[in-house]
């Protein structure tokens, strides 16, 4: 069975160990491809992947995670850095970020699509929260990331203590407790 190039040894070792299947990280990508008829008998299925013919055409076609190479990377790190600078800076045109509207605007419309790094999620909302934002731009999130972002959501949530009020004597006529 052909998978394509873009799918990497840890991609395909992570969606068979979310599926019950364990991979050994030792062998390499070579030896899994090889091998993942048997990996695919034993696969465990939900309702992402439905069945077989759903997992073959997933492993067939383009992997879903962003990857820019290193050259994009640096530039998309310094457009997104520049756009937190100038929100830092409370959105003032100079010579040091954007000299005009559209300059942030034409940054943040060419790093969106790369809403996986941290640092264009942050840039993203940053210039939403702008006065010169022309549109509201949803960075692309690959669900991967979504989820660990909704799972680390679900663990930094608040614990909201009971406030209980009670009166007593006279000499302390009311008692509060956080619990």
């Amino acid at each position: 069975m052909l998978v394509d190039k873009s799918h990497s040894k840890k991609d395909i070792v992570n969606l068979f160990k979310k599926h019950g299947v364990i991979i050994d990280d030792k062998l390499s990508k070579g030896n899994i491809v090889k091998n993942i008829d048997k990996y695919i008998d034993n696969f465990k299925f939900n309702d992402k992947i439905k069945n077989v013919t759903q997992l073959k055409e997933y492993l067939k076609n383009i992997s879903p995670k962003q990857r820019p190479n290193t050259q994009q990377k640096t530039e998309i790190m310094f457009k997104a850095k520049k756009i937190i600078k100038w929100s830092n800076n409370n959105y003032i045109f100079n010579e040091a970020t954007y000299m005009n509207s559209e300059d942030p605007y034409n940054d943040i419309m060419s790093i969106y699509m790369w809403g996986d790094l941290p640092s264009v999620r942050r840039a993203c909302r940053l210039y939403n929260h702008s006065t010169y934002c022309k549109n509201h731009i949803n960075p692309v999130i690959s669900s991967e990331v979504e989820e660990e972002l909704n799972n680390n959501k679900f663990i930094k949530q608040q614990i909201m203590y009971q406030l209980t009020i009670k009166r007593a004597t006279k000499e302390n006529p009311i008692i509060i407790n956080f619990d």
